[in-house]
């Protein structure tokens, strides 16, 4: 099953992201970007679905951009109120896809969805001559 891994500070945004992919996704749910890189360090996510930070230079998702460029995982950033620059500053910090709350459940996860890799990869291939 696909990992997703969520940050978000808001208790009842992240309670109910869990429980909408939860049926369809391995869902950790994380409050801060400290949390999620204190969990990526042990795990594995074939996605990350975080909330724009509220720390104004985004410092802390750019620690998480890092790493997802880095172990080549997906990020898609949840923007508020339909702010362009939000949207803009994401795609500067290495968001994959970025999508303005308040948003439709169903549109979020053919997001999510198109942004998952199609298979994982568990062992090596070889060719036989």
């Amino acid at each position: 099953m696909k990992t997703i891994l969520l940050i978000e500070d808001h208790d009842m945004m992240r309670l109910f992201l869990a429980n909408y992919f939860g049926s369809d996704y391995e869902v950790k749910a994380v409050s801060d970007v400290d949390l999620a890189l204190n969990w990526l360090k042990n795990h594995d996510a074939d996605l990350i679905l975080a909330d724009f930070p509220a720390d104004p230079n985004g410092s802390s998702i750019h620690r998480i951009s890092h790493l997802s460029s880095h172990k080549n995982i997906p990020l898609i950033i949840l923007t508020d109120q339909d702010k362009s620059e939000q949207r803009i500053r994401a795609f500067q910090w290495g968001a994959k896809d970025s999508i303005s709350k308040p948003f439709n459940p169903a549109e979020l996860k053919l997001r999510v969805n198109c942004h998952l890799p199609a298979f994982t990869q568990v062992g090596t291939f070889s060719t036989v001559a």
